[in-house]
């Protein structure tokens, strides 16, 4: 392949919504086990099934409604007259589009262009990832990984124009090829119905008795414009190249919020599992290509008339794995009791932190060993915490008072306050500060006090007693800071050293 020449790979999904459906249903009958009430409410997959247009016209079917002689395009009214037992779903544009956004965000690691499509499609620029791969089919054997993980059925096509590249893919040529002289002869066989031009031009082409794309490449091009306007100008750039395609490429997500329309209103907790299974799925994917571990997760449940439910998931350890989460999720849920049906669910991602930070370590052997049994712990607490509430796990810790009967408290497990307290009274840090270095106002501002005020005051008997209030704090950028008040001075705070 020539340096200069640039190549698309088209990816069409002819019934996203239909598989998505595939995929929740899956997932629920993993989860949970239906009552018969549920399963009066559930969608029968094995029988005749399809997606529905505003215009009333079949766009999705499945193998059930095809084999009863149902077919894309076709009428609900004659859809209805041939099969009865047909179960209908309306065309959810939005739904598409969001899980188009969801691969495109999947596929984001192994390709930095690709553009959404609004005919369920996924257009990614060639070129600059062969060289990386080491070879075409190396990069379309991990294209293919992230697409069967996903479960969706697809359609694909190669070709040196984005345009060609779509036409090909959604008439099913399912070919990786970087030969343009047969890509173009596919392009020419190619019927005109199916060239995706305006329905003007179609029908004064099809009156000339020209019935495929070749015949019409064959006229001269200014003959072509000459004869049927701007139009078929336009067409003609896209289709060889002569005007680059306009297309607008995704950037990575720097969030995780992903939303999902239930397939039906769901009464008791238990049967959000199946769904969740799906967001948490994702979530795995988001932390896995970022090396980075989930410690508090948001979960928003959406219900009638605009009332919601939120629920705070917590992680000691931190975790990715979606089977850990939903473990979380689930026993929250059993204490949770549902004002009102949910329709909808939102998952946010409020903290995390990488990966290395938990399992790398400096020593092995025993102190390895010793690493692992604490972080069975922490998954442990979190689950007591998911259980039974965060505010009834606590942990015992040091507090600063002279009395012995005051000098331990109990308080909530895993507080970054808790924590520090339990280990302030023999801890300083590691570098001093030497003279004291005074914070001017803006920097004041920006510092968060963790704990403190701890007074720590010199002998009266020396003849410049001082008295100080410390604290322990944290500023802009991370890092742990000793501070301090001079009770003469107290509107001036210091810096005294760092925590390593």
């Amino acid at each position: 392949m020539s340096a200069q020449m640039e190549f698309w790979l088209y990816l069409y999904f002819p019934q996203l919504q239909l598989d998505k459906l595939v995929v929740l249903h899956s997932n629920s009958s993993t989860t949970t086990a239906s009552s018969d009430k549920d399963k009066s409410h559930h969608l029968d997959l094995t029988a005749p099934l399809a997606i529905v247009g505003a215009d009333h016209q079949l766009l999705q079917l499945n193998s059930a409604a095809r084999q009863a002689g149902l077919a894309l395009g076709m009428g609900l009214a004659s859809a209805a007259s041939l099969c009865h037992q047909l179960q209908l779903v309306p065309h959810n544009v939005g739904q598409e589009q969001q899980q188009l956004q969801q691969l495109a965000q999947l596929l984001y690691q192994y390709c930095g262009d690709i553009a959404l499509q609004a005919n369920s499609g996924l257009v990614l620029k060639l070129s600059p990832m062969l060289a990386l791969y080491g070879g075409a089919m190396q990069f379309w054997q991990q294209i293919q990984q992230v697409l069967q993980q996903a479960g969706y059925q697809y359609h694909f096509a190669t070709a040196q124009q984005p345009l060609v590249a779509r036409l090909l893919a959604q008439q099913h040529w399912d070919q990786f090829l970087l030969q343009s002289d047969k890509i173009q002869q596919q392009l020419k066989a190619l019927p005109l119905q199916h060239a995706q031009l305006p329905n003007k031009l179609q029908e004064q082409l099809q009156r000339l008795g020209l019935a495929q794309l070749g015949d019409v490449l064959k006229i001269p091009q200014a003959e072509l414009v000459r004869r049927f306007g701007v139009e078929m100008l336009q067409y003609l750039q896209q289709l060889t190249g002569t005007k680059p395609a306009l297309l607008q490429f995704i950037q990575p997500a720097e969030h995780f919020e992903q939303q999902l329309e239930l397939l039906y209103e769901m009464e008791r907790s238990d049967q959000l599992l199946g769904p969740l299974q799906h967001l948490f799925g994702l979530l795995q994917l988001y932390l896995q290509q970022r090396d980075q571990l989930a410690y508090q997760l948001e979960l928003c449940l959406l219900q009638r008339q605009e009332q919601q439910q939120q629920l705070q998931l917590h992680s000691a350890q931190g975790e990715y794995q979606s089977k850990d989460w939903l473990k979380i999720s689930e026993l929250q849920l059993e204490r949770l009791k549902l004002k009102k049906p949910v329709i909808q669910l939102k998952l946010i991602l409020r903290r995390a932190g990488p990966r290395y930070a938990q399992y790398k370590t400096l020593f092995a052997g025993h102190l390895g060993a010793g690493k692992a049994q604490l972080y069975s712990a922490l998954q442990l607490l979190s689950l007591l915490q998911a259980r039974l509430g965060k505010d009834q796990v606590t942990s015992p810790c040091l507090h600063n008072d002279l009395l012995p009967e005051q000098a331990s408290r109990y308080a909530a497990a895993l507080e970054p306050q808790a924590a520090i307290a339990g280990t302030l009274v023999a801890v300083r840090p590691a570098f001093l500060v030497d003279p004291p270095l005074a914070l001017d106002t803006e920097q004041q501002h920006q510092l968060q006090l963790h704990y403190g005020p701890e007074r720590l005051s010199s002998g009266w008997w020396l003849q410049q007693s001082q008295h100080r209030d410390y604290y322990v704090g944290q500023n802009a950028q991370g890092q742990w800071l000793w501070l301090f008040r001079d009770l003469q001075q107290p509107e001036q705070l210091y810096l005294q050293g760092y925590f390593s």
